[in-house]
Parts: structure tokens; sequence; C-alpha cells
């Protein structure tokens, strides 16, 4: 494997996380469109995943001592991103 720059690094990053992004909104809409209750249910328990390990990152600073930024950033970043794909935000730009 070629060794990546910082630069290369970044771009990794955002392309991965629009990725998944456009990801998780597909599956939402097709959750929705199939099954709406189930798809509440099952959506609220990924969001569930995703705030225990921002909440356990916190608390091992897992992370080393910028943990607790870095899971607040994460957090807002992500919750941008859920907020969009529930309707419940309007269509700024999230990745």
């Amino acid at each position: 494997m070629t060794h990546l720059t910082h630069e290369d690094e970044h771009a990794v990053d955002r392309l991965t996380l629009h990725l998944l992004q456009d990801a998780y909104f597909d599956v939402v809409a097709v959750l929705r469109g199939a099954q709406p209750k189930a798809a509440s249910a099952i959506l609220a328990v990924m969001e569930q995943r995703v705030a225990n390990a921002l909440s356990r990152m916190c608390r091992d600073d897992s992370e080393g001592t910028g943990s607790k930024s870095i899971a607040l950033a994460v957090g807002e970043r992500l919750g941008e991103i859920m907020e969009q794909a529930h309707g419940r935000a309007n269509a700024a730009k999230v990745a």
C-alpha cells in the first residue's frame, strides 16, 4: 500500500464521511418508505449506539487529552447528518 500524505488522509476522511452520509440518507429513506414504525425503532437504536460510543470516548479519554473536544465535534457533525436525514433540518451542507 502506498503512503498517503496528510492531505490525502484528510481527503480519505472527507470522502468516507460523504459516502457514509449518503448511505445513511438512503437507508433512512428506504426504511421509512417500507416500515415507518420499524424505521423509527431501528434508527433510534443506531443513534443511541453513536451516543454511547461518544460517551465512552469522553469517559475513557480514548483519544487522549482531546477526547472530549473530539467527541463533541463528531457528535455535532453526526447530529447534523441525522437531523437532515430525518427532515428536521434544512438542507445545510454537513460534509
